[in-house]
């Protein structure tokens, strides 16, 4: 099960997405993901196939939170706490999709 983990080096504070896993009898975090400075935002790069269904979603205005939550989770994106805001971005010079999540 995927995490939020916090850590303070020099006074500032980083967030990572992390797992525990059982190894050797002992349990190990693994860092699935830099979730950067700030606790509630991630990027996750999606795939074109997946854009158009996701932007429609959000864009009709008609689904309520629990329901872009519910189809995030089906997408394996992590959504921990309340979602505040849900954004589809395209680089155009690197030709790609992220989801930003906050």
């Amino acid at each position: 099960m995927a995490y939020k983990r916090t850590k303070t080096f020099g006074g500032r504070t980083y967030h990572y997405l992390v797992e525990g896993r059982r190894e050797g009898g002992k349990v190990r975090q693994k860092v699935l993901k830099y979730l950067g400075k700030s606790p509630n935002t991630c990027e996750i790069p999606v795939d074109p196939a997946l854009a158009g269904q996701l932007a429609q979603a959000i864009m009709s205005g008609a689904a309520s939170t629990e329901e872009v939550k519910k189809l995030l989770k089906q997408l394996g994106v992590p959504v921990m706490g309340r979602l505040k805001r849900v954004s589809l971005i395209y680089n155009p010079p690197l030709r790609k999709l992220a989801l930003r999540v906050e």
